[in-house]
């Protein structure tokens, strides 16, 4: 297919439009997977019960700073709603009819909406300023995945081979993280139910980037993938079980370098601990020894000095 300027034009905003949400995705997902290590090893250094929650506040802040925590929550809400002004904006605009096509920046924003919305209400619940029943975070995060997932599914009609598979791949992932969502409100005190739905925000986001380097790539040298061959479905599902390992990948190091920063301190203390209480033990056991040999020399002193009676 012949390149030319119309095309990069119309590629833009598209290659734009799925970048950013990848890189949002990925964010969401190494600090919450961040936050849950953190979690963990405090938890089990304080001997207290695992507790997962829907939204994550910022894990370098102190505990005093409490009220003001839920940041994360916030810096969410704002660029979600940024992204609904920035589909309504390009999409509805004049001079790109053209260009864009009005009903797919439609349904950019009731994403965007329904994502916002989940982390409106993950602001009321941290803050316990709202009569929402436990579980409404999470209740509304499935909601989010359920409207993505609804959309998504019907947006691909009259598209290309590969530019359906594409996405098909990311219904997929959208679905099982809906599951993963649901999995971890029941266990909510089992630390390892609480990875699956980070680990589907990571495969989510880079995805997402990868589908929009492979359809939209603005470059003009960039490599390409005919969308209409079978060989291309082939060549796109492996680089998805690329994309399956590496999220993997991430979840390990993550979890490493939070252990090194977190877990070696509960390690050590441990450690501290059991040599406290064997030196005290030998300690003890000395004392009690050298009592026991003293008793015994009295003992002796005694029989020695012992005459009988004539």
């Amino acid at each position: 297919m012949e390149y030319n300027e119309s095309m990069a034009e119309m590629r833009v905003p598209r290659f734009i439009g799925h970048m950013l949400p990848g890189i949002l995705f990925i964010t969401i997902s190494t600090y919450g997977s961040v936050d849950l290590y953190r979690q963990h090893f405090k938890s089990n250094s304080k001997k207290k019960c695992f507790q997962a929650s829907h939204g994550h506040p910022y894990w370098f802040l102190s505990d005093k700073t409490a009220k003001t925590r839920q940041i994360e929550a916030v810096v969410r809400f704002t660029l979600l709603f940024l992204g609904v002004a920035a589909e309504l904006l390009s999409g509805f605009k004049g001079h790109n009819r053209k260009y864009t096509n009005g009903v797919i920046h439609a349904e950019h924003s009731a994403i965007f909406t329904a994502f916002g919305l989940s982390a409106f209400v993950d602001i009321l619940t941290y803050h316990g300023n709202s009569c929402l029943p436990d579980g409404s975070a999470y209740f509304c995060g499935l909601g989010a995945f359920g409207v993505q997932f609804v959309l998504l599914a019907f947006h691909l009609h009259g598209r290309t081979l590969l530019n359906t598979h594409l996405h098909t791949l990311l219904i997929y992932t959208i679905g099982l993280n809906a599951v993963a969502t649901i999995t971890e409100y029941i266990y909510r005190d089992k630390f390892i139910w609480s990875l699956p739905r980070q680990f589907f925000y990571c495969l989510q986001g880079t995805w997402l980037i990868q589908t929009a380097m492979i359809l939209f790539n603005p470059a003009r040298s960039a490599p390409s993938l005919d969308e209409n061959d079978s060989e291309s479905i082939m060549i796109s599902t492996l680089y998805f079980s690329g994309h399956i390992l590496a999220a993997f990948a991430v979840q390990i190091i993550i979890g490493t370098i939070c252990y090194l920063c977190y877990g070696r301190k509960k390690t050590t203390s441990n450690y501290s601990q059991l040599s406290n209480r064997f030196r005290a033990s030998n300690d003890t056991f000395a004392i009690e020894q050298e009592t026991d040999t003293d008793s015994w020399d009295k003992l002796s002193n005694n029989l020695a000095e012992y005459k009988p009676m004539q």
